[in-house]
């Protein structure tokens, strides 16, 4: 070979090295990790199974569009999913797993405040973007505070929600509210809101709460019905059907039963097959997966059903937590122009609007909660009426 050849060669040889030229420079790949920590077994199953569903095809659809490109590199997403079981001390030592073993700096989950709060214990001196529906979080403030940048609540925060739940208490014409649910950390959170929201308007709150593990509610429902006009019933949803059986035969239906993302279809079969003889209404913190009110969520239905078929019940809302979630990480690192950097990542991502499945999403203020459309649904006399609660962005 003469001397240009072997020149020629050796540029080639250099240019493949270290990645110049422009051919190179276009086809520049890599690979950003997320993870999930959810309820995939245990107790409460039923939600975490909905938003790491929701987690998987949002990773699989921008994949298989081509990835994302931050900078020079088109970038793909690699998840990887855990399962807490529902218990404190395996979302500890999964997320450890996440942060330490799997180096992952995105987290979603798990669903449940309570350990959403042990979990964040991990993530927060990580340095990791730790997003989930904690109210435990909203409750404590952590979504303003200046020593926790990097933590994202994708639930409306719970003052709109209790607003919500007011209003249609309003609507009953109750007074004195018997608010029912789990004796845990989560249910008190929640209680915290509803008292501060309620109190003020006149209405008087009585908590009931029972412990895990409850099959029999005659004893908590004879309390309900000696002690206000109307229930309110905040989780585990899969126990409402019991509690609205206690509460037909016991008679203690008052002006009416609330409840939060409990299916209103076990206010239309009701007891043996006949529709609750009070008015029943279920507030959601998203919009209604089951009864879409918008062409966009109706899609979105369509779309992750065809996905995971097997998914069903009132709970498959709870895969807006992070569906839309996916994509505004993806597009919070393109603004950063970084897919490692988590404090310029949080940043641009605090700064977002999104218009996602979920309508309009954003973190009004600066604070890192999450407002989007909500949802309500009647059921009186039989007939089933859905009202969609407009995102405030």
């Amino acid at each position: 070979m003469n001397f240009w050849g072997k020149l020629l060669g050796c540029a080639s040889v250099l240019a493949l090295a270290t990645g110049i030229g422009t051919a190179d420079a276009q086809t520049k790949t890599g690979v950003v990790k997320i993870g999930s920590n959810m309820e995939l077994s245990g107790n409460f199953v039923a939600v975490g199974i909905p938003p790491a569903t929701a987690i998987r095809m949002a990773v699989k659809e921008i994949n298989d569009k081509g990835g994302f490109v931050v900078g020079d590199t088109t970038y793909k997403l690699q998840l990887v999913e855990v399962d807490n079981k529902g218990a404190t001390a395996s979302a500890v030592s999964e997320m450890i797993k996440l942060v330490e073993d799997e180096k992952v700096k995105f987290v979603f989950g798990p669903t449940l405040g309570a350990l959403a709060a042990q979990a964040g214990e991990i993530s927060i001196p990580a340095k990791v973007i730790h997003i989930t529906q904690s109210s435990v979080w909203q409750v404590r403030g952590y979504h303003s505070d200046p020593t926790r940048p990097l933590l994202f609540n994708t639930q409306l925060p719970l003052g709109n929600v209790a607003a919500m739940d007011a209003a249609a208490l309003k609507e009953l014409g109750a007074k004195k509210i018997v608010f029912m649910g789990l004796d845990d950390e989560t249910t008190k959170s929640n209680l915290d809101a509803f008292l501060k929201t309620l109190i003020p308007l006149g209405f008087e709150v009585v908590p009931i709460l029972f412990p895990s593990g409850t099959t029999d509610f005659s004893s908590y429902v004879t309390r309900a019905k000696s002690s206000g006009d109307a229930i309110y019933f905040l989780y585990p949803q899969a126990q409402a059907p019991d509690l609205l059986r206690t509460v037909v035969d016991l008679n203690a239906g008052g002006k009416g039963f609330g409840a939060r993302a409990v299916d209103p279809n076990v206010a239309l079969k009701g007891v043996n097959g006949k529709p609750l003889p009070f008015p029943f209404f279920t507030t959601y913190n998203t919009p209604s997966f089951d009864y879409p009110a918008t062409d966009k969520v109706k899609a979105y239905r369509e779309r992750l059903l065809a996905f995971s078929p097997g998914l069903a019940g009132p709970s498959v809302s709870f895969s807006f937590f992070t569906y839309d979630f996916v994509y505004m990480l993806t597009e919070a690192m393109k603004k950063a122009g970084s897919v490692d950097d988590t404090a310029k990542i949080a940043a641009a991502m605090t700064a977002l609007t999104y218009d996602g499945v979920a309508g309009k999403i954003c973190f009004p203020g600066g604070v890192r909660n999450a407002v989007m459309e909500g949802g309500q649904i009647w059921v009186r006399e039989g007939k089933l009426d859905p009202k969609l609660i407009p995102s405030g962005c």
